[in-house]
């Protein structure tokens, strides 16, 4: 038998080689790694059990959610509600309009044509929490008002009772939107829902959304919300409110945008009339605004979201007739407030630039430039003629701030208190306002242009 040499019995190591170089069996070097790829599998095996079943667990946790689950067939959606004042103090007559979805799904022809488009439900001395519950005795789907697009108010109910009081209690509900647009009305919200019926659009609630649109772009009307409505109310300052009407009248005075719902000089088109703003101050109605009133308020607080808007100027050489101007919005004013002094003063920079668009009056403009001068001037008086006349009613008849001055205000107190203290809402009757309009004609039209710039001062920033 062959002695073992004197460094003793040999042993296999992790590697392929063994001491000094020696190389062991292939079989052998292989067999730590095959055990690692063992023990990676099974670990791998375990982590996806215990992936499965906290899977599996989570699921179940899950489905509890749905004790509460509510079919689409079982709801109603209110596109539009209606607040009034009721008989009796305190309460409210509400008003739900309740759109039929299946006329927006079903194709023409099968039989949900044959249904309404629209069904009016009125309930009387009660409030915007109750009303719901109690609407739906006669209702067989629950009523939601998650989809609520616009919320209509009766001019009574606004001029005698704080508005923010009517909205809290529908605030504490989770499904009312404070983005929604509230809109004032001439007669009673219940009458306005009830007479509304659009032309062109089968659903109430696309008439309203169209008409967001449009307000956008014309600027004779504000873009009032809920929400922007709550801010001004915690700070004091007063709010312009969407004004209309559906009782169209009969007027032959030929005023434009010159005046209120219900007095334009209009024939045609849906039953209602939407121009100018009911005033707020401290919730409640305190007067109302035409169109072309709104537009210049609008101005001043720098919320004319509008990128250019039309308007007439009278033509100084022949003043029978106007003429027609394209206004680029895309300067916004400069507000400058200073609350040193008691009474404080506040100073505003509004840049136009003006598109001459045509002239009926055939008056050379373009060629002639002391004409060209007699218009500018014209224009400038007219425009400070016009804020100078919001601001006096703003001042003396609502005394209250509707150009939204008191959000420039606040950055100029460190706290909220200090802001308290000074009390701007209240001194704002009283304050220095100065407008300093700067007007520029940039062109007369696409193919008559002169070499020679209209004389108008230069811009302040």
């Amino acid at each position: 038998m062959k002695k073992e040499g004197r460094e003793g019995p040999r042993y296999s190591f992790p590697s392929s080689c063994g001491r000094k170089g020696e190389v062991l069996p292939k079989k052998r070097a292989e067999m730590p790694q095959t055990q690692t790829r063992g023990r990676l599998k099974r670990t791998l095996w375990t982590l996806g059990r215990s992936a499965l079943l906290f899977a599996g667990i989570g699921g179940l946790l899950s489905l509890g959610g749905c004790w509460d689950k509510i079919e689409l067939e079982d709801i109603v959606f209110a596109s539009t509600i209606g607040l009034d004042r009721a008989e009796q103090p305190g309460r409210l007559d509400v008003t739900f309009e309740l759109m039929n979805t299946k006329k927006a799904s079903i194709p023409i022809g099968q039989t949900a044509q044959k249904e309404p488009n629209v069904t009016y439900v009125t309930v009387r001395n009660t409030t915007p929490i109750w009303a719901r519950d109690i609407a739906n005795t006669v209702v067989t789907r629950r009523i939601n008002i998650s989809h609520v697009q616009t919320i209509v108010i009766g001019e009574k109910l606004v001029r005698q009772e704080d508005l923010f009081i009517t909205l809290a209690a529908a605030l504490r509900d989770p499904e009312m939107r404070r983005a929604t647009p509230i809109i004032v009305t001439r007669e009673r919200a219940e009458d306005f829902l009830r007479e509304n019926r659009p032309r062109f659009e089968t659903l109430p609630y696309i008439f309203y959304r169209f008409k967001l649109n449009r307000w956008k772009d014309t600027g004779t009307v504000p873009i009032s919300t809920l929400n922007e409505f709550l801010r001004a109310y915690s700070i004091r300052a007063g709010y312009l409110v969407t004004f209309a009407t559906a009782q169209r009248g009969d007027h032959s005075d030929g005023k434009d945008d010159r005046a209120l719902p219900g007095e334009l000089q209009i024939e045609g088109g849906g039953p209602v009339e939407m121009i100018g703003s009911a005033v707020l101050a401290r919730g409640k109605m305190v007067g109302s605004l035409t169109g072309y009133e709104t537009r210049f308020a609008l101005l001043l607080g720098n919320q004319l979201h509008v990128a250019t808007y039309l308007i007439g100027f009278r033509d100084p050489v022949d003043p029978t007739y106007y003429v027609s101007t394209r206004i680029q919005n895309w300067e916004g004013p400069r507000v400058r407030i200073d609350v040193s002094r008691d009474i404080h003063r506040i100073t505003v920079d509004i840049p136009f630039r003006v598109e001459v668009l045509s002239v009926p009056s055939r008056v050379d403009y373009v060629n002639d430039a002391g004409k060209r001068k007699l218009l500018h001037e014209s224009i400038r008086k007219e425009l400070e003629s016009a804020f100078r006349q919001v601001i006096r009613r703003a001042q003396e008849e609502f005394e209250t701030d509707i150009f939204d001055w008191s959000r420039f205000a606040l950055r100029l107190f460190p706290t909220w208190e200090d802001y308290r203290r000074y009390d701007f809402p209240g001194k704002f009757p009283r304050a220095e306002v100065e407008v300093h309009v700067d007007v520029k004609i940039i062109n007369f039209g696409k193919t008559v242009t002169t070499q020679e710039e209209s004389p108008e001062p230069k811009m302040r920033w």
